[in-house]
């Protein structure tokens, strides 16, 4: 991108400018955008987009939805833009580089675009970090919180928890205690060491042993079953053969009981 280009000022009909999916901020507070809007109203619009050329004269949208929104908001139907060249990839480095210096991000919105940016771009996770001034461990210390549950991270950002926090709760293997923990840091208003110290507490407590269940007939339905069988057809063809069945405490009695030859006369006589 050359200088010139990068200060020129282009003013584009709003219906030509399209927010990209993969867009770092996804959040917008309405009076945030009202109070922008009145200002824009009063002062006009100090700061240009930031746009890049599509194919049919379209264009995409690299930085400034909210005040894209805030002219929309006040029926404006055009907006000055500075429309890029460079590549895909560098047009995502600048749309967040961009609205992490204008209005802070969410972590996680950040670690989502970053991860967007390194899944879409020929870019390493080094050089990305660079560009956005932390160290490669930081930013990976970041992109693992996109491994918490969509529900979990939900819980983070309503109730306001912090990304030390939220790092905490990823040691935990399970949602729910996740969640519950989640809910104790922000009921209690714990710091993130104090949440670190329950998770270390919940996963230092041996798991409950549910107890072995009793051995029931229900149980042993298919052995016993197969037994019965048997005596039927025993008893089909002649063998003077009865049985039955005992639940003992611990045990299920099945007893079978064939006569002598002298009964078997006796009782069919």
């Amino acid at each position: 991108m050359s200088t010139s280009e990068a200060r020129a000022v282009t003013r584009i009909p709003l219906s030509r400018i399209h927010v990209g999916p993969d867009r770092p901020r996804r959040a917008f507070a309405e009076d945030s955008i009202a109070a922008l809007a009145e200002s824009i109203r009063l002062h006009g619009l100090l700061s240009p987009l930031l746009v890049r050329r599509l194919e049919g004269g379209d264009y995409r949208l690299i930085a400034g939805e909210r005040r894209l929104r805030a002219l929309a908001l006040l029926g404006r139907g055009t907006a000055d833009a500075i429309v890029l060249s460079g590549s895909a990839c560098d047009c995502a480095l600048i749309a967040l580089v961009e609205n992490l210096q204008r209005e802070a991000l969410h972590y996680l919105d950040v670690a989502a675009a970053c991860r967007a940016i390194l899944d879409r771009h020929p870019i390493t996770q080094e050089r990305l970090a660079a560009s956005l001034s932390v160290s490669p461990s930081a930013l990976a210390n970041r992109l693992r919180l996109l491994k918490l549950p969509p529900e979990v991270q939900a819980a983070v950002r309503a109730l306001g928890l912090g990304e030390r926090h939220a790092r905490a709760l990823l040691r935990l293997p399970d949602m729910a205690d996740q969640l519950a923990l989640a809910s104790l840091a922000a009921e209690k208003r714990l710091s993130a060491a104090q949440l670190e110290k329950c998770v270390a507490q919940r996963l230092e407590a041996p798991a409950a042993k549910s107890p072995s269940p009793a051995p029931l007939l229900r149980d042993n339905r298919i052995v016993i079953n197969a037994l019965l069988d048997t005596v039927r057809r025993l008893s089909r063809i002649g063998v003077p053969v009865r049985s039955r069945v005992e639940q003992g405490e611990n045990c299920v009695n099945v007893i079978v009981t064939i006569r002598g030859a002298n009964d078997a006369r006796a009782g069919g006589s």
